[in-house]
C-alpha cells in the first residue's frame, strides 16, 4: 500500500484527489453555516456572528460555544469524508500510537513560549507581572482553558493538516500541498485583530513544521499537543496577546513595552522577531525527537 501522502499516478487520480480536497471544504462550509444559523436561531449566538469575524456583543461563554461548534463541525466533516472514501480514520492523523508524540508536543509548547517571554524580558521588553486570578478561581479557569485550546487545536489541525493536506499531497505532492495549506493558515490569521506581517509569516512557518510532523510521525498528535500548550501558555498562563486577543480571565497580567519587533506590538509574542528562534527549536524537535513512521 503506498504512503498516505504519495502522489497519485496519472492525471485522473490527481484530479480525483483535488476534487476530494475541494469536496471536504465545501461540506465543511455547508455544515458550518447550518450549525451557525441554528445556534443563532436558538439564541445561543449573536446574529452578527454570521457576517463579522469579530461580533460586537459576543460573550466569553458564547466564544467557547462557537469553538466547540467549530471543532464538532470539523471532526464531523473529516469523519464523513473518510467514510465516503472508504479509508481508515487512523490514516488521517489519528494513528493509535502517538501518546509519546502528544507529550512531546505539549512539553514543547510549555517550554518554548515561556522561553520566548524570558528572552524578551532579558531584552527589556516584558515583565511577567503578578497572578491576577483569585486562588479559588485558578483551577476552574485553568481547566476551562485547557479544554478550549484543545478544541481549537483539534479543529485547526484537522482543517489545515489532515484530509485536505493528504488529498492535495496526492494531487500535487507533499511540499507543494503543505505550502498551499500553510498559506491558507496564514490567510485565516488575517481575520484576527492586531495581526502584523511577522506574526503572519510565523503562522505560515509553524504550519509547515506541523505539517512535516504529520508526515514524519504519521499522526497529528504532536501538532495537536504543541498547538494546545503553546496557545494555553501564551493566553492563559502568561496573559499576553495572541493575534491581538487577550483572555478575560488569564492567570497573569503582564506588561510589554518597547519596539514592536521586540514585543510583537498588538499581535503579541507571535509577532515578535523573538518567536523565530522558538520556531527553529520546534523544527529541531520534530527532526530529532520524533520517530519517522510510514502510514
Amino acid at each position: 500500500m503506498p504512503g498516505v501522502f504519495a502522489i497519485r499516478p496519472g492525471w485522473a487520480g490527481r484530479a480525483k484527489a483535488l476534487a476530494l480536497a475541494l469536496a471536504w471544504i465545501a461540506l465543511w462550509a455547508a455544515l458550518f453555516l447550518a450549525t451557525s444559523y441554528g445556534l443563532v436561531y436558538l439564541g445561543l449566538l449573536p446574529a452578527d456572528v454570521l457576517h463579522s469575524a469579530h461580533p460586537s456583543d459576543i460573550t466569553p461563554g458564547q466564544i467557547e460555544l462557537a469553538h466547540v461548534a467549530l471543532a464538532v463541525v470539523t471532526v464531523a466533516t473529516t469523519v464523513i469524508m473518510v467514510w465516503l472514501t472508504r479509508e481508515k480514520l487512523t490514516r488521517f492523523g489519528f494513528a493509535r500510537r502517538g501518546g509519546r508524540d502528544l507529550l512531546i508536543g505539549l512539553a514543547s509548547g510549555l517550554v518554548l513560549m515561556p522561553a520566548t517571554l524570558c528572552l524578551m524580558a532579558l531584552m527589556g521588553g516584558f515583565e511577567f507581572g503578578a497572578v491576577a486570578l483569585p486562588a479559588g478561581q485558578i483551577a476552574l479557569e485553568a481547566f476551562r482553558y485547557v479544554l478550549l485550546f484543545f478544541l481549537v487545536a483539534v479543529a485547526e489541525e484537522l482543517w489545515f493538516r489532515s484530509f485536505t493536506l493528504i488529498q492535495l499531497s496526492r494531487a500535487l505532492s507533499f511540499w507543494p500541498a503543505a505550502i498551499v495549506m500553510s498559506g491558507l493558515f496564514l490567510l485565516a490569521h488575517t481575520a484576527n485583530v492586531g495581526e502584523n506581517p511577522l506574526g503572519l509569516l510565523a503562522a505560515a512557518l509553524v504550519g509547515l513544521v506541523l505539517a512535516w510532523s504529520f508526515r514524519r510521525t504519521g499522526a497529528l498528535w504532536f501538532a495537536i499537543g504543541f498547538h494546545t500548550s503553546w496557545d494555553y501558555a501564551e493566553s492563559f498562563l502568561f496573559g499576553v496577546p495572541d493575534s491581538g486577543g487577550v483572555l478575560p480571565n488569564a492567570l497573569m497580567r503582564p506588561s510589554m513595552h518597547g519596539a514592536d519587533w521586540l514585543t510583537g506590538g498588538s499581535t503579541g509574542p507571535e509577532g515578535s522577531l523573538l518567536v523565530y528562534p522558538a520556531l527553529l527549536v520546534l523544527f529541531l524537535v520534530v527532526r530529532y525527537l520524533l520517530p519517522q513512521r510510514e502510514i
